[in-house]
């Protein structure tokens, strides 16, 4: 009985969606931070592309600045001398609060991946897009 169990909550997490909900938004502001000297800053501009790439795929602008940022952050993991990667993918807004009606700045989904590089450039662009595909992918989902 708890194998089963075990095989019921195991299939439930792997195919769940986030606990976020994506509403429709018309922009997001593009952001990618690298937090590691392991990868070179010329990414961010790759990173960045990537993104304007799928938001113009959900019909949601990148032009100008929007106060609602969807941003990649890039991190290194210590494992001994391997390079692990994290790769966070990460939208923030303001919302207000039920109880007060305050406006705060929140983050309204997060999901990341973490690995272990082989290739560096191919890896990471790897890791963005299935970032982004799984984003993409519940934001169509919730939309419909």
């Amino acid at each position: 009985m708890k194998f089963l169990l075990i095989l019921l909550i195991g299939f439930v997490y792997a195919t769940a969606q986030t606990p976020y909900t994506l509403t429709t938004f018309k922009s997001v502001y593009p952001l990618v931070e690298i937090y590691t000297k392991k990868v070179p800053a010329h990414y961010k501009e790759d990173v960045t592309e990537i993104i304007k790439e799928y938001a113009k795929e959900m019909k949601i602008s990148t032009e100008g600045f929007s106060e609602r940022p969807l941003a990649i952050i890039i991190s290194r993991v210590a494992v001994g001398e391997k390079l692990v990667l994290k790769i966070q993918l990460i939208l923030g807004e303001e919302v207000k609060r039920l109880d007060d009606g305050e406006e705060v700045f929140a983050l309204t989904y997060q999901k990341e991946d973490i690995f272990e590089v082989n290739d560096l450039e191919e890896d990471i662009t790897d890791s963005v897009e299935l970032l982004l595909e799984e984003f993409k992918d519940q934001y169509i989902e919730d939309n419909e």
